[in-house]
């Protein structure tokens, strides 16, 4: 009878210890996904690479990042967000994208609905209500963020899904000024080249710095 009683006791003492845990770890993630929700600005280390008219990859840096993180509800540990990359040189000024984010066990994951090379987890980070500093999981070199609103004052033209905003007044000519331009692809002929440079470049590749 002892036995089964102390076995008894045993038992309930795991669950116990287990349900104290996994209780622990959601409070943690909840008051992570609270600090974590509003909007944030700084250097996500974000860029693109585009094609120039002569056949050329040539990628151009983000000098700043705007994201939201909105939860599905409160107290939600997960939720869908925007970002908005600025940049002040290259054929595009902004681009936007919508991504769903979750946190589970102190981890960040970010999912980007139908570009899946653009996801990625968040690791190592320290998180409080001024400021957010971390590692993506790829990455050795920390991204920071300084939280701009506890509020979600986001303009609503940010609202695109994968939108890119063209700047008006970019020209090839003028960014190759005083600089060696790159020899022409041999498989560009002169006529393909001539139309090329008067539509918008192909964006080839979009990724962050800090995550490779």
């Amino acid at each position: 009878m002892k036995k089964i009683l102390s076995l008894a006791f045993m038992v309930g003492m795991l669950l116990a210890s287990s349900s104290m845990l996994l209780s622990s770890c959601t409070d943690h993630d909840t008051e992570e996904a609270i600090v974590l929700s509003g909007q944030w600005q700084g250097n996500w280390g974000m860029y693109y690479e585009v094609e120039d008219p002569w056949g050329n990859i040539v990628a151009f840096d983000s000098y700043d990042t705007d994201i939201v993180f909105y939860p599905d509800y409160d107290y939600a540990t997960h939720g869908y967000g925007y970002q908005v990359d600025w940049y002040n040189e290259g054929p595009y000024e902004r681009m936007s994208y919508r991504f769903h984010w979750s946190i589970t066990n102190g981890i960040i994951h970010l999912t980007y609905p139908g570009y899946p090379e653009y996801n990625s987890d968040i690791r190592d980070y320290h998180l409080n209500y001024d400021r957010f500093r971390g590692y993506f999981t790829n990455g050795t070199q920390p991204f920071e963020l300084y939280k701009i609103a506890d509020y979600y004052n986001w303009s609503y033209y940010y609202e695109w899904d994968y939108h890119y905003w063209p700047y008006a007044s970019w020209s090839w000519d003028v960014y190759y000024n005083g600089k060696t331009r790159p020899e022409m692809d041999t498989r560009i002929t002169a006529d393909s080249t001539e139309a090329k440079s008067d539509s918008l470049p192909r964006i080839v590749k979009i990724g962050s710095r800090l995550a490779e």
